[in-house]
C-alpha cells in the first residue's frame, strides 16, 4: 500500500468547488407604522397603563418567528415571491439589458417590551409576536434559476402605548428597516489553488527558573588580599 503524500509536498492543482454566485445586489429601505389593538396579542400579566405603574419604558425589537429569540445583526429572513417574474428591457449606458421585476413579501415578527415599577415591584413584560408585512417590488438581474436572499442590515423600532382610563387599548409601532437583497444561484467554479495546512498547536511551556537578584557589593563583598 502506498503512503499518502504529505501536505507539504502537494502542489497547486485545478479544483472544482461549489459556491453561491451573486447575480444582482441592492440595498432597500422600508418603513411601516401600525396601531395594534390590545386584542392583537396575548393578554399581559401586568397592564402597563395601570395607575400603579411608574417609570414606564417601552421598547420593541424583531424576533425569530420560530424560536422567539431576538434576531441577530445581518439576519437572513424568509421571503415569499408574489406572482411571476416579469422581464423588462432597460437602456443602461447605451446598452440594452433585460431585468426582471421581482415582487415579494416578508413577514417580520415584532415584540414590544414594557418595563417599569408596579407599586414598589419592578417588572418586565413582553407582548407575543406581532406580525408586520413588508411588500416589495424591484427590478433585479434575476433570471430563471436564481433565488432571493434578503438580510436585515439595520433595524429601528419604536413603540408607545395608548391608554384609556388606566387600561391599555392599543400600541403604536413604527418600524424602519434597511435590507440587503440579492439574487443568487449555486454554481461550480474551477480554479487553481494551494492546499491549506493546519496551524501549529499552541503549547503552554513552563518558564525557566529565575535566580533572585544578588547584592555583590554588600555580600560576599570585595576580598582584600593580605
Amino acid at each position: 500500500m502506498s503512503k499518502p503524500t504529505p501536505i507539504e509536498e502537494l502542489q497547486p492543482e485545478l479544483l472544482c468547488i461549489n459556491a453561491e454566485k451573486v447575480y444582482d445586489w441592492v440595498i432597500l429601505q422600508a418603513s411601516e407604522s401600525q396601531t395594534i389593538p390590545a386584542t392583537g396579542f396575548d393578554p399581559l400579566p401586568i397592564d402597563p397603563c395601570a395607575g400603579t405603574v411608574t417609570n414606564l419604558v417601552t421598547t420593541c425589537f424583531l424576533v425569530d418567528p420560530l424560536t422567539g429569540d431576538p434576531l441577530p445583526p445581518n439576519a437572513e429572513v424568509e421571503v415569499e415571491e408574489l406572482g411571476q417574474r416579469e422581464d423588462r428591457t432597460f437602456n443602461i449606458d447605451g446598452e440594452p439589458i433585460t431585468l426582471q421585476r421581482v415582487s415579494f413579501t416578508k413577514p417580520l415578527s415584532v415584540v414590544v417590551q414594557f418595563s417599569g415599577i408596579d407599586g414598589t415591584t419592578p417588572f418586565v413584560v413582553q407582548t407575543s409576536p406581532i406580525v408586520f408585512e413588508f411588500p416589495e417590488s424591484i427590478f433585479l438581474c434575476a433570471p430563471v434559476g436564481t433565488r432571493l436572499v434578503v438580510r436585515l442590515t439595520d433595524v429601528e423600532c419604536s413603540a408607545s402605548p395608548n391608554c384609556v382610563a388606566n387600561v391599555l387599548q392599543s400600541i403604536d409601532i413604527n418600524l424602519s428597516i434597511c435590507q440587503s437583497v440579492q439574487s443568487v444561484a449555486d454554481v461550480t467554479l474551477e480554479l487553481t489553488a494551494d492546499f491549506c495546512e493546519p496551524r501549529d498547536i499552541l503549547v503552554e511551556q513552563c518558564p525557566t527558573p529565575s535566580i533572585p537578584p544578588q547584592c555583590p557589593v554588600l555580600f560576599p563583598g570585595n576580598q582584600i588580599d593580605d
